[in-house]
């Protein structure tokens, strides 16, 4: 990801450079883009011949994202912040440099939740005095720009559900779905979950009838039916359970092991984090994802096993 973040940080500064009154028209970005492209392709070329020629590794450091992926492959947290260091001093305020460094220093999630909404309030008036935020508005994740402050949510997200502190990850959820509508991050997975555990089934309903081709998401379908579970209406309840386990034959095994204990399940699965959309592979990771929901609820996964039984009537 960081590898395309650098390309496209270069694209936006060479269409800055080619058309600083802005493009014209589709056909004068082609150009653009083409002339890019091909001076780009050039460069890296010649910068692979070079580093051959003198008998260097490819992996040389060039700038900032190199040294992220660096200090993010480091296993020692020395390394991780002496990689760290070199990013910020090429560009002090990258806001992926400083997420990072903020995440290595921190004691857990608490301190997290401190430190960032700080980072997000310098953010958000940074893009509204350049006035980014406004015209990105819808776009977040696939401007350039407003990325990194959708990074400073995400983590904010992650780190308010962690703490259990639910209606203000849905705050968070839904502001990121209104920034982003094409929610190329998924968060409307983790928000489904948060309307189930809250008992929000207003809020749930109009997420599931969003996307009427995920509506056998289990991602979606787990969520139901811990909903309708805690809201004691158990005929709904067992009848997302029935639709999941039709969907994804691994869901009774799934929930008798949560049940259980039994952690084996998921070891094949962690290996091979990849999953195709609408497999078992979905219903673990659907599960795994959101651990600190499903994790807190026990008697959910008690009373699924019990209704997932397939009583036969004895024969007289």
């Amino acid at each position: 990801m960081r590898a395309m973040d650098k390309v496209m940080k270069e694209l936006h500064a060479f269409i800055a450079k080619k058309a600083p009154n802005g493009v014209k028209s589709e056909e004068e970005m082609q150009q653009i883009i083409e002339e890019f492209m091909m001076q780009h392709n050039e460069a890296v070329q010649h910068l692979q011949d070079f580093l051959q020629e003198n008998g260097q590794d490819d992996t040389v450091p060039a700038d900032v994202y190199d040294y992220l992926d660096l200090a993010e492959q480091a296993s020692r947290k020395k390394d991780k912040r002496e990689y760290l260091a070199k990013a910020a001093e090429l560009e002090p305020d990258n806001v992926e440099v400083k997420l990072a460094q903020a995440e290595l220093d921190s004691k857990g999630p608490l301190d997290m939740l401190e430190i960032l909404p700080g980072m997000i309030a310098a953010e958000e008036k940074r893009l509204k005095d350049q006035e980014i935020y406004q015209r990105s508005k819808g776009d977040f994740w696939l401007d350039f720009e407003t990325r990194p402050y959708m990074m400073l949510l995400q983590e904010y997200l992650s780190n308010l559900i962690e703490c259990g502190i639910h209606n203000k990850a849905i705050q968070i959820g839904e502001e990121m779905l209104r920034l982003n509508q094409n929610d190329n991050l998924g968060i409307r997975f983790l928000l489904m979950p948060l309307y189930a555990k809250m008992c929000n089934e207003m809020k749930a309903l109009k997420l599931y009838k969003r996307g009427k081709y995920e509506q056998k998401s289990s991602f979606y379908l787990l969520a139901l039916a811990l909903l309708y579970f805690k809201l004691g209406d158990w005929p709904e309840a067992k009848s997302y359970l029935e639709t999941l386990k039709q969907e994804y034959p691994i869901t009774k095994k799934l929930i008798r092991s949560i049940k259980k204990g039994d952690q084996s399940i998921f070891q094949p699965y962690l290996d091979n984090p990849p999953y195709a959309p609408f497999s078992d592979e979905e219903l673990i990771t659907a599960y795994l994802t959101n651990y600190a929901i499903y994790a807190t609820e026990p008697y959910f996964f008690d009373w699924a096993d019990e209704a997932l039984i397939v009583h036969r009537k004895k024969k007289k």
